[in-house]
């Protein structure tokens, strides 16, 4: 932690000097302070276990917090570091507030952090009427493909689709990834936007950037396709047990593509890819020709287990779409 309370005073470890006796702002513990040439200043406990103040945290955890609140005073902001808030026992890496406007929680997420904690600190933020904001680092930045522990940040918007936000310690600069989408047996799309400066990303995410989901080129439905058969060779894990159903059914998957593989990017909110629900679905309703109200309300119900669980985002809209698409692509095989 960078903040410390000496004499029921806030002080910055950076100011702080050695051989005095600081506590902790949550639970009043007695800290100790780490300050050395080639290590950011810092508090730590000294014995006991905090339940508000994490340990153990690392170089970009430190650095981040104080660039993010540099950046957002350079944008006019009124700010403070690790603020302990007493009603909600919770303290965000930075407390913001421009004139009359809320207060924006802002967390600096580095480590990791399982969905019912992420949660609830939200939550609370949401409850005390606080603005929230969660600020990803370099471990949670997208690769080829999403995972839970990096899908429940994204949040979505008219304007921007499916994003997330991250800060660069190294550059000292915050990269908007934006309008994310994915397709079975691909790897994702996005764009970028990276900026040092708070008032240009804000203007940035106001900005209408007309969001689609773009077709799959030849060239991607190429590469769908040799992964998909590459799949279809190996026999592994989930796909082996669709494998097996289709066998049961007489069917072989390869001759279902045109209804198991869109040929277009979608919402990224698969977990596992959107080709093994319809899968199932087609095997389990002959093939897929028998669509009526009661297969809708079965389809409903096993889709939310092949989903991410994103709880800053209204998924009803999406997952409707998806239904919606899938009813489309069966009708068009009768």
């Amino acid at each position: 932690m960078l903040i410390a309370q000496i004499n029921g005073r806030s002080i910055a470890a950076v100011d702080a000097k050695k051989g005095v006796q600081y506590k902790c702002p949550g639970c009043q513990g007695e800290l100790i302070l780490k300050k050395g040439e080639f290590k950011i200043s810092h508090f730590a406990h000294k014995n006991s276990m905090c339940q508000i103040f994490s340990e153990g945290e690392t170089p970009e955890h430190l650095l981040g917090k104080k660039s993010i609140l540099a950046a957002y005073q350079k944008a006019g902001y009124f700010g403070k570091l690790e603020e302990y808030i007493k009603s909600l026992q919770q303290r965000p890496d930075v407390l913001v507030r421009l004139r009359n406007e809320k207060a924006i929680a802002l967390e600096f997420q580095c480590a990791p952090l399982n969905l019912t904690k992420l949660s609830e600190r939200s939550q609370g933020y949401f409850q005390a009427g606080l603005k929230f904001c969660w600020i990803l680092g370099q471990r949670y930045h997208l690769k080829k493909t999403l995972t839970q522990q990096t899908s429940q940040f994204m949040q979505w918007s008219q304007r921007l689709g499916f994003y997330l936000l991250y800060f660069d310690t190294t550059r000292e600069r915050f990269e908007l990834v934006y309008g994310i989408q994915q397709a079975d047996f691909l790897p994702l799309r996005y764009f970028h936007f990276f900026t040092k400066n708070v008032s240009e990303l804000k203007m940035f995410m106001q900005q209408d950037h007309q969001i689609d989901y773009y077709e799959l080129t030849m060239e991607e439905r190429f590469k769908q396709q040799k992964n998909f058969l590459r799949n279809c060779y190996y026999s592994a894990g989930e796909f082996r047990k669709i494998q097996e159903l289709a066998y049961m059914s007489g069917i072989r998957l390869q001759d279902l593509t045109a209804i198991l593989l869109k040929r277009k990017y979608q919402v990224p909110l698969f977990q596992k890819n959107e080709f093994y629900w319809r899968a199932k679905i087609v095997l389990k309703y002959n093939k897929g020709v028998i669509i009526n109200q009661k297969a809708n309300i079965m389809v409903l119900r096993g889709i939310n287990e092949y989903l991410f669980q994103n709880p800053f985002i209204r998924k009803k809209q999406f997952v409707e779409q998806i239904i919606q698409d899938f009813q489309a692509d069966l009708q068009l095989v009768k």
